[in-house]
């Protein structure tokens, strides 16, 4: 028995010697490895010195394991060093290897207590850039050929989610000068997103701009005319398809000797300049570049042209489908509702809207009521409605929302006047197929608005909102059968055609 005791006592003083070896381990990687990362900068340029000061790290792990700690620095073909203070200038470009040992001294013995490998690249230029995470291959295959030039790409990887909340002002301006340039290599819906955002961000100074889009240049460039003419923040901006990418790495400090090699070789591009002018005949494109101007988003510009197809698109569902929704401005206000909010969210007001006033419905259809004090009191007891629901969403992070979603939501209440009147004084059943049609309408509006295509060339060519004058007027004189006729009287044209 007290054999086993001490088996028993012995095992535990090598277990807890053993995880108090490992504790000082953790400790001691987790200490270089935080101090490393905060003070060495991974890439350095040709002839730039290189520091990496563990001055500090020295001291706490003296404390750590009270004993004499060096560092030795290792770095093939060329002499140790042995300081906590490395520095070093490259003379050419390469990727570099340092193998850090870090020793305890007692005793005048040496004893290693970590060996790290720190990595880094010596290039001899830079480039700034913005890649879409969506075209991770094409842009991996552009950071592979800068390596091979020894460029750096010190790149912003982003998706298009992520474009709303990062500050683009603060990352961007102070990594640029007067003649180098920002690249941007994304897709369509990308670079919509990312120039909505930049319009916002009043950069307070100008920049330089080259984009390479895999999309269509010819629309792209009457995309980007509209939207980057009379920019204060814009010096200057190119646009490239991905044949002509690689010319890029030629000339990575000055936009000037990119476009004279571009002109030089025949690549296809585009010149954004400043100083193109909108001709006042495409008014509705110089509303467009005015609003831009003004700090609007892409996304809202493009929310305001909308409102007149989606009228259009009203009278064809209603007299050339026959599917009739309530009325006009609902189901308008409604689609710009699930545009500006998205699918999920925008469901869900909608639905509780349905609810809310059916539920008013019953409480009220007892009482004889005026009209004008009637809706007001329905609409003021829908807002506060949506403030309780919203106010759970956003606890519950379920729905994330600014100050213009709440005012689109506001405005749908505001327009929903008549809708609310017939929910509170009729049956379900009576009015049960015009919701119907209508959210119908609004799924099929939201996704055909919500196609890229259809968004580019809107965005790119607005004045054909003009054509829907001539579209309405003809829908206006039409008197053949709707299609869902067709369906109806499927049996008597049949039998006439026999």
């Amino acid at each position: 028995m007290q054999k086993l005791k001490i088996i028993l006592l012995s095992l535990f003083f090598i277990l807890w010697i053993t995880n108090l070896a490992q504790a000082e381990d953790i400790k001691t990687d987790n200490l270089i490895k935080i101090d490393i990362d905060n003070k060495f900068e991974k890439n350095v340029k040709v002839w730039e010195k290189l520091n990496i000061n563990l001055k500090d790290s020295k001291e706490k792990l003296e404390k750590l394991y009270n004993k004499r700690i060096i560092f030795e620095w290792n770095i093939t073909w060329e002499k140790t060093i042995i300081w906590e203070n490395f520095s070093k200038t490259f003379k050419n470009f390469w990727d570099k290897k340092i193998n850090l040992n870090i020793y305890k001294i007692s005793n005048r013995s040496k004893e290693l207590i970590k060996s790290s490998t720190i990595n880094f690249f010596v290039y001899k230029d830079k480039i700034l850039a913005i890649f879409d995470k969506n075209l991770k291959n094409q842009t991996k295959d552009f950071e592979q050929k800068a390596k091979e030039l020894w460029i750096l790409i010190d790149k912003i990887e982003i998706n298009q989610k992520e474009i709303e909340k990062y500050n683009f002002k603060k990352n961007i301006i102070s990594r640029l000068n007067n003649k180098n340039y920002l690249l941007v290599y994304s897709d369509k819906d990308f670079m919509f997103d990312l120039l909505s955002k930049f319009n916002t961000q009043k950069f307070d100074k100008k920049i330089n701009i080259v984009w390479v889009s895999p999309f269509n240049l010819n629309i792209l460039q009457k995309y980007l005319q509209n939207f980057t003419t009379n920019k204060i923040w814009i010096n200057k901006a190119i646009l490239l398809d991905e044949t002509s990418k690689f010319e890029v790495l030629k000339q990575t400090n000055d936009i000037n000797l990119l476009i004279e090699d571009l002109k030089k070789n025949k690549y296809n591009f585009v010149d954004l300049s400043s100083k193109w002018k909108i001709n006042n005949f495409l008014f509705i494109s110089k509303f467009e570049n005015n609003l831009s101007n003004l700090w609007f988003s892409t996304n809202n510009i493009y929310i305001i042209l909308t409102i007149p197809f989606i009228l259009f698109w009203i009278i064809v569902f209603k007299h050339l489908i026959w599917l009739t929704p309530a009325w006009i401005l609902i189901p308008t206000v409604l689609t710009l509702l699930f545009l500006k909010l998205w699918f999920f969210i925008a469901s869900i007001i909608f639905i509780s809207f349905i609810i809310i006033n059916i539920l008013l419905s019953k409480i009220f259809v007892k009482y004889s009521m005026h009209y004008t004090p009637k809706i007001t009191m329905l609409i003021t007891l829908n807002i506060i409605f949506f403030i309780i629901i919203m106010n759970y969403c956003i606890s519950k992070n379920i729905i994330t929302i600014d100050i213009n979603d709440i005012m689109a939501i506001i405005l749908f209440i505001l327009v929903s006047e008549r809708l609310i009147n017939i929910i509170v004084s009729k049956e379900f059943q009576e009015y049960k197929q015009t919701l119907i049609n209508t959210f119908i309408f609004v799924i099929i509006s939201f996704i055909i608005f919500k196609l890229t295509f259809i968004k580019t060339i809107i965005l790119s060519y607005p004045e054909i909102i003009l054509l829907l004058i001539p579209l309405s007027f003809f829908i206006w004189r039409f008197t053949w059968l709707r299609i869902t006729e067709y369906f109806r009287f499927k049996e008597v044209i049949k039998s006439i055609e026999e």
